[in-house]
Order: structure tokens, then C-alpha cells, then sequence
């Protein structure tokens, strides 16, 4: 494999600025894990505590605290996105192999389905930041089914991946057509409802594109774009 080559910018579209009331209710969800935390910690200091109520309160501050880290690591994403600084590395790899990495990090619940024509192609991308744009997206639609369904497909000069949630359908096409442009008002995941935000950055940063649309079954399923890459740097390896 290529050395991690630098990019130099990553491609954005500006995003709209935090509303008042954004930042309002980001400071009131960022507090929702606090008062579990501060009333765990309380408790444990109490000397009569039995040890099924110790271990009940240990696992309440360890889901917490990686609540709370998540939400900090959310709003991280977000301004790195916003100072494009979001995805400062690629490398070229093949499509199979990141469908494999994709695959291994996504965890038996994801079907996932790539056609022959894939077999030598390849792309250039971050590949952390790509499996984290994927785990987003099936996280999202598993809120929506039990079990979720990505096929890669070959598609003019371009890499397309459909992620589905079968026989799960939209709320209306204004929740499809808004997915990708404001946080979420109820996130599907407990955090602060911007890792979509921060997934079409991902995408975008990469020259691809992400939109929610309806599967060829009418299910909800959210379609990802990526260009595909010259493999000759992994031939000069």
C-alpha cells in the first residue's frame, strides 16, 4: 500500500452557522450526562453501599462517561469540518479491501453486497474517516430496522454505495431531502444529533456526495458516492 499522501485541503460546502438556539440546546444535552455522573460519584463515597449497587453505579458512570466523550468527539468532527480540516490524508486502496475493512468494523447486523465490476477498482480516501461516514449512516438506519443492507456498485467513473434499511420507509420526503443540511432535533443515537453533519463533510471532502433516497423497495436508504482512483501507485509498491 501507498504511503499516506497528504491532501491539502479538504472540499466542503459551507455549512450554516450554529443558530442561538442550536448552541442553547447544545450546552443543555452536553449537561445530560453530568447529573448521572455527579449523583454516581456521590453515592459510591457512601460506606453501607452493597456491591450489586457498586457495580450498578460503576457501569452508570462508565456508559456515561463514554456518552459524554462521544458528544465532545461530535463536536470536535464539526469544527475540524467547518476549518476544513476534517480529512488531511488519503491513500489509494482497492475497493475490496475497504469493503473488507467496512465489513469487519460494521459487525455481522449489515448484509453487504459488492458487483465483480469492483474487483480491481480503487479509490483514494481516509480510511478511518470513510469507516467512520459508514458506521454513522448504518447506525442511523438501524435505528429504523433490524438489520441493514449496503451494496457497492460501479457507477461512470464513480464508486456507489446504497445503505438501506429494509422495510423501513421515510416520515415524509421533507426528512429525506433535509437529512444531510441541520442536526438532528432527535438524534437517533443519544448524542447531539451531528454525525450526519459530519458524515457529508466526509464525503464531500473526498469529492463525493450524500443524499437520502428511496431504495429501489421504497425502504429509507442514504446513497454515497465516491470517485474512483488511478490503482498504479499500488502497482509501483
Amino acid at each position: 500500500m501507498d504511503e499516506r499522501k497528504p491532501h491539502a485541503e479538504s472540499v466542503v460546502q459551507e455549512a450554516p452557522d450554529p443558530t442561538p438556539q442550536f448552541l442553547g440546546r447544545l450546552a443543555h444535552d452536553l449537561r445530560g450526562p453530568l447529573s448521572p455522573l455527579q449523583t454516581a460519584a456521590y453515592l459510591l463515597k457512601r460506606d453501607d453501599l452493597d456491591e450489586d449497587r457498586r457495580v450498578e453505579l460503576l457501569d452508570i458512570i462508565d456508559r456515561q462517561t463514554r456518552r459524554l466523550s462521544s458528544m465532545v468527539q461530535e463536536v470536535s468532527d464539526w469544527v475540524r469540518a467547518r476549518e476544513a480540516r476534517l480529512v488531511t490524508y488519503r491513500e489509494v486502496v482497492t475497493v475490496p479491501m475497504l469493503l473488507d475493512l467496512a465489513a469487519a468494523n460494521l459487525g455481522a447486523g449489515v448484509a453487504l453486497e459488492a458487483v465483480p465490476q469492483l474487483d480491481e477498482a480503487c479509490v483514494e480516501v481516509d480510511v478511518q474517516r470513510i469507516l467512520q461516514l459508514l458506521e454513522a449512516l448504518v447506525e442511523f438506519l438501524g435505528s429504523r430496522a433490524p438489520q441493514v443492507r449496503v451494496e457497492a456498485n460501479a457507477d461512470r467513473g464513480r464508486v456507489r454505495l446504497l445503505v438501506a434499511a429494509p422495510g423501513s420507509g421515510w416520515q415524509d420526503q421533507d426528512e429525506r431531502d433535509t437529512l444531510f443540511q441541520q442536526p438532528q432535533a432527535a438524534p437517533f443515537d443519544e448524542g447531539l444529533g451531528m454525525r450526519l453533519l459530519v458524515a457529508r463533510s466526509i464525503a464531500e471532502a473526498h469529492g463525493g456526495e450524500l443524499a437520502g433516497v428511496d431504495a429501489p423497495d421504497g425502504s429509507a436508504a442514504v446513497r454515497l458516492y465516491l470517485p474512483l482512483a488511478d490503482c498504479a501507485a499500488l502497482e509501483s509498491v
